[in-house]
């Protein structure tokens, strides 16, 4: 199977897991939020953030681990894999030791006056911090065997674990909502054990499936220049999540503080819709950059670079052809999901979904970035454009009178805008980016289908509220309608002959003819 037909394959994979996660996600949301209630809920957002906060450790090494594994793979390797899956498992306990401490040590200052947390919900608080814990040490001990997964381009397991993930946090919230007593304690238990069985699954069939996690040898094959490597490459990697984190969780705590969890409600609704369609383009993202990096690794520049063009076009294009339907019609797809709406979540969620429609253009340049291996410069740059945000969100929210709609709006233009600027420039300067190619190839058509699809959801909506028709009506003519514009100009003309050849492939499999 080609690279190509083998991307298609595992988009597909991960597209019906996401499909399946956003049906299921509609109904988990809003039976959670009437079960705990808008301040609970919020409470649960809030201490599950500054966790959160602290998962740069676990998130850097994660990439660091999946980019030297799925370069030595491109590599051929064999030796080199086995080295670097056995280190990484030695690095990885000693980080769930080191982030256990830290969020020991977080805790005394979370719970004493840098969280609001209602009268009455202290113990509550301890306790759903104490779960999240323990799920995040466990996680990160399997972090090795998730970037296995991804190195091998095995989605259709990562895409079942996935649905099995939201199914069974549908059951959860459905035992909540029938739940007579402490329903946030009951909550935060039942997610932390599903967390636990779900991840020991994903370390189960790693084992099961590839040699070096079957037969590992720690002490054959531990290596101190491969832990420097891995730590080192992590380092640098982690300023950047690092800041990054801690900038988006840290509004969750700054809008809390500053206007109470109902607030930290509308705001998590707000996000998690925007996680939900990203991970629309993400899902692309994440079958093609174990393809990137492995071109890399065996010394193919070109192929990465055409690979980088093409993504960076497509990650944007999946991501506005679900986002601009959401964002016209907004009012009504929150009052069908949400029974009751906090809020303002309406104007988080068109910040939140803005901001990250800015950043589906750049975003694959990071993997490139990554993909290429100096990233010392690029992670510092980035730290400054991820930190700037909170530290002006808080400036305007403590000397100013300012809605919390400017924390979202603060993260949109220094996240999307000038991050993606600073994708741009290291992806040129390190990776041999062509600047003119990127503008011509991704820039230019994506703006140009984004506008067009605007204009057409721009009219429909006035349709419905001028005519009275049925909002989803108008919802499914501006998808129609907007579908040919995603095909005369988003994509181009080789690009459409290259998908028909894939439709043909897929037609020639179900018919039983060979390649």
């Amino acid at each position: 199977m080609s690279t190509s037909q083998r991307v298609v394959k595992n988009t597909l994979f991960l597209y019906l897991r996401t499909i399946i996660s956003l049906l299921t996600n509609v109904f988990t949301t809003r039976i959670l939020l009437d079960a705990l209630g808008a301040s609970d809920y919020g409470l649960y957002n809030v201490v599950g953030g500054s966790i959160a906060m602290l998962g740069f450790l676990s998130a850097s090494m994660s990439s660091a681990t999946q980019r030297f594994i799925s370069h030595a793979e491109g590599s051929g390797d064999r030796h080199r894999v086995r080295e670097i899956f056995n280190n990484a498992v030695i690095v990885h306990y000693g980080l769930a030791a080191i982030t256990c401490l830290l969020l020991a040590i977080g805790a005394l200052f979370f719970f004493n006056g840098v969280l609001n947390i209602p009268a009455g919900e202290e113990l509550v608080a301890v306790i759903v911090y104490i779960c999240f814990v323990v799920t995040t040490a466990f996680s990160i001990t399997i972090v090795p065997y998730d970037a296995e997964i991804n190195a091998h381009e095995n989605m259709l397991f990562y895409s079942i674990l996935g649905i099995l993930d939201v199914i069974c946090k549908l059951l959860i919230a459905v035992a909540v909502l029938y739940w007579d007593s402490e329903r946030l304690i009951f909550y935060s238990v039942l997610m932390a054990v599903e967390s636990f069985l779900l991840r020991a699954a994903a370390k189960w069939y790693s084992r099961r499936h590839y040699e070096e996690c079957r037969n590992m040898e720690l002490k054959k094959y531990i290596s101190r220049k491969v832990i420097k490597e891995l730590t080192t490459f992590a380092g640098w990697n982690m300023a950047n999540i690092a800041t990054g984190m801690i900038s988006l969780f840290g509004m969750n705590i700054v809008v809390n503080h500053y206007f109470g969890t109902t607030m930290n409600a509308a705001m998590g609704i707000a996000t998690q819709l925007s996680g939900v369609i990203m991970g629309v383009s993400m899902n692309m993202i994440k079958a093609i950059t174990p393809v990137l990096t492995k071109a890399e690794g065996g010394d193919r520049r070109d192929k990465m670079l055409e690979v980088t063009y093409v993504g960076c076009k497509y990650s944007f294009l999946l991501f506005a052809f679900c986002c601009v339907p959401v964002m016209a019609f907004m009012p009504e797809i929150l009052r069908l999901w949400l029974k009751d709406v906090p809020p303002m979540t309406a104007v988080l969620a068109y910040l939140a979904l803005g901001g990250a429609m800015i950043d589906q253009l750049t975003v694959l340049l990071y993997q490139t970035i990554m993909a290429e291996g100096h990233i010392r410069g690029y992670n510092i740059t980035r730290s400054v454009t991820n930190i700037v945000p909170i530290v002006i969100t808080i400036l305007m929210f403590q000397f100013g009178s300012f809605g919390v709609a400017w924390a979202l709006f603060n993260w949109a233009v220094w996240k999307g805008v000038m991050g993606g600027i600073v994708n741009v420039y290291f992806a040129y300067r390190n990776a041999g980016l062509n600047v003119l190619a990127y503008i011509r190839r991704c820039l230019f058509p994506s703006t140009a289908t984004m506008v067009m699809s605007v204009l057409i959801f721009v009219c429909m909506s006035m349709l419905v509220h001028s005519t009275g028709l049925y909002w989803i009506l108008g919802l499914a003519g501006g998808v129609v309608l907007s579908i040919p514009v995603y095909w005369r100009i988003g994509i181009s003309t080789i690009e459409r002959t290259a998908l028909l050849g894939m439709v043909d492939w897929r037609n020639r499999i179900r018919k039983g003819h060979s390649l």
